[in-house]
């Protein structure tokens, strides 16, 4: 999410990744680091791009991440388990950036990281919106149906694996604990300023209408996106990326998070790209994989929305401590509009 800009000095960190190189990777003992990039400077992370040459032998591409230099989302980054999780992923069958390597020792680069190839293939991007801009949205039809359906089979066939083999323990999480965890989180990231009287309505209707008989819980993957994949010149699925908020429990927790956003930006797009398809055919093509149908998605959909703004909230207050006017947040946020609509909805 980009927000804000990195606090890390590029060139410290250059020679610290150069140093780490040398020590821990046989192949690149001798390889010399080029400037660094990023793919964007934020607060959820701190993710760098690496370019590796060895004396003889071809470059290679890498990424480190490491937690925020500042004020960050979350109270705490366990990159650990985000390494842990990407592997075990891997390992089932499902892409994503492995092998990924975590280094808890903070003297090479000033902070924890993880270590882990860059995949090559085609990203897509929020800012601008990839329903508008960009390669999908110059794709023919066939490319950007090929590419949804990708992403949605691949999403089901993570939520068809048991927690057991996602590489760290997950324990499993009741719903209504995960709840309570998301509403204290909101009272954090508020830090005693008041919270938008549309998550408090969403919060509490989401603890008045918690599904009673929840599906059997499953390998979450957490920050399910588009813009979280990388892609092949023919739309389909290379990796899955950022299992930041990765956890367990229903697999509509994911599908609701997908279409609650997805949807929110279709709305302030004026349309969907054409390959797509609508809902129904979305929810076919990931019940299909799935293997059964899914269960009281409007809820998941509303809690979603509910996280997603508890987070922009988390947002709001870093950016006023740094005298940026954050009153997007009550004043035509989409947020409330989406709530609006999906709480109304039968």
């Amino acid at each position: 999410m980009a927000v804000a800009s990195h606090a890390r000095d590029d060139e410290e960190l250059r020679a610290g990744i150069e140093r780490w190189l040398h020590s821990h990777v046989a192949d690149l003992a001798d390889a010399t680091v080029a400037a660094l990039s990023r793919p964007t400077t934020g607060l959820s992370s701190d993710t760098v791009f690496v370019t590796a040459t060895p004396r003889s032998g071809a470059s290679t591409e890498w990424v480190v991440r490491l937690p925020p230099a500042g004020a960050g989302l979350f109270p705490t980054y366990d990159l650990g388990d985000q390494v842990a999780i990407q592997n075990g992923l891997s390992a089932a069958g499902i892409p994503t950036a492995a092998p990924a390597s975590f280094e808890p020792d903070p003297s090479w680069l000033g902070a924890p990281f993880m270590f882990m190839p860059r995949c090559a293939g085609r990203v897509v991007t929020t800012n601008p919106p990839y329903l508008r801009v960009g390669w999908l949205a110059d794709a023919p039809s066939a490319t950007q149906h090929r590419l949804i359906g990708s992403f949605l089979t691949n999403l089901a066939a993570l939520h068809r694996l048991d927690p057991s083999t996602a590489g760290t323990p997950m324990p499993i999480v009741a719903l209504d604990a995960t709840l309570d965890r998301w509403s204290d989180y909101l009272t954090w990231a508020a830090a005693g300023a008041p919270i938008p009287g549309y998550l408090v309505a969403a919060r509490d209707w989401c603890e008045e209408n918690l599904p009673a008989a929840p599906p059997e819980p499953t390998v979450l993957w957490g920050d399910v996106q588009l813009a979280n994949c990388v892609f092949d010149d023919a739309g389909r699925v290379v990796a899955l990326l950022d299992f930041e908020l990765a956890g367990t429990g229903p697999a509509e927790m994911d599908l609701g998070w997908f279409l609650a956003l997805h949807e929110m930006t279709v709305a302030l797009n004026g349309g969907d790209l054409p390959g797509f398809g609508d809902r129904t055919s979305m929810l076919a093509t990931y019940e299909t994989s799935l293997g059964r149908s899914v269960e009281d998605l409007r809820w998941y959909q509303v809690f979603a929305l509910v996280r997603s703004g508890a987070i922009m909230v988390r947002i709001a207050r870093i950016l006023a401590a740094q005298g940026v006017d954050d009153s997007w947040l009550t004043r035509g946020n989409p947020t409330e509009g989406a709530l609006v609509r999906v709480m109304s909805e039968e």
